[in-house]
């Protein structure tokens, strides 16, 4: 057996942390001495310290790992996988936030006007909130993405693909002839990028081909715009998603729902000048 100070080294804690986890449930002692009250605990309970730590480590509230020590087959793998996918997102917002104080760092270091990252000529940056009533089915093509950030020629070859190998022609049952979505998933640690169709239905799927649906509900839509296509897709773009999720989403009453993130362009994406597009984030109340 252990002592409490003993246990305490072996799992990286403090003892008043032992305590309290004893006073919550978290994880009692073996032993309780009944003439002095000190606490011992047990060799396999090594496994128990070293877990609440790494859950702690993660970002799990002491419920939440109670929950997990009480029934760790049934909760835990789901709970690790949301966890990830949350991880994305907050890594994604950070990366923006970063973005924006390298640009501010710049800007008071002498180097460039802080205020023109939404300074341009014909600019637009709008956001709305939109509900979407019924769910879209889409079909198209997909690739994963390693890691992330991702290299940008992820996204442009398979861009690349779709134009080259007539992929919108060969899906079935397609809705509007010149609305395309760009649509980054993230679900049980994966990263996927998409680039599809909306189609009346999933009837006569190519082989190859991938499904996905949009679901109906509530999101933010930012409409941006840039001198060029080239321009919108990239500065214009990042701007935007900046704006978005630093700026728009924390100042408003609602969360991003974390699943999915939706580029679409259209006919006003064609024009040769300034050419138009928007991107969904679904958010939530």
């Amino acid at each position: 057996m252990y002592t409490i100070g003993q246990f305490a080294r072996i799992g990286m804690v403090s003892t008043s942390a032992l305590r309290f986890y004893d006073e919550i449930g978290l994880l009692k002692p073996s032993t309780i001495d009944k003439y002095n009250g000190y606490r011992y605990y047990l060799e396999e309970q090594i496994d128990d310290i070293h877990f609440i730590s790494e859950m702690r480590e993660y970002g799990f509230s002491l419920e939440e790992i109670k929950a997990f020590l009480n029934n760790k087959k049934n909760t835990l793998e789901d709970s690790l996988r949301e966890k990830y996918d949350q991880l994305f997102w907050e890594e994604q917002k950070i990366t923006y936030i970063r973005r924006k104080l390298k640009d501010k760092i710049n800007y008071v270091g002498g180097e460039g006007d802080f205020m023109d990252i939404n300074k341009q000529d014909n600019n637009k940056l709008e956001v709305k909130v939109v509900t979407k009533e019924v769910e879209i089915k889409t079909i198209g093509i997909s690739v994963t993405i390693p890691s992330w950030p991702p290299d940008p020629s992820i996204f442009a070859d398979l861009w690349t693909r779709y134009w080259d190998e007539d992929i919108s022609n060969k899906i079935p049952n397609k809705k509007y002839p010149s609305v395309r979505y760009g649509i980054l998933t993230f679900e049980n640690g994966a990263v996927n990028y998409l680039v599809t169709d909306e189609v009346t239905s999933y009837d006569g799927v190519p082989e190859g081909y991938t499904k996905f649906d949009i679901p109906k509900g509530k999101y933010a839509v930012c409409t941006f715009n840039g001198r060029t296509f080239d321009e919108m897709v990239n500065d214009s773009m990042q701007k935007a998603n900046d704006h978005l999720l630093t700026s728009w989403l924390p100042e408003s009453n609602y969360k991003h729902a974390e699943t999915f993130s939706l580029e679409v362009y259209d006919d006003r994406s064609r024009r040769k000048e300034y050419p138009e597009m928007d991107i969904y984030q679904p958010i939530i109340d």
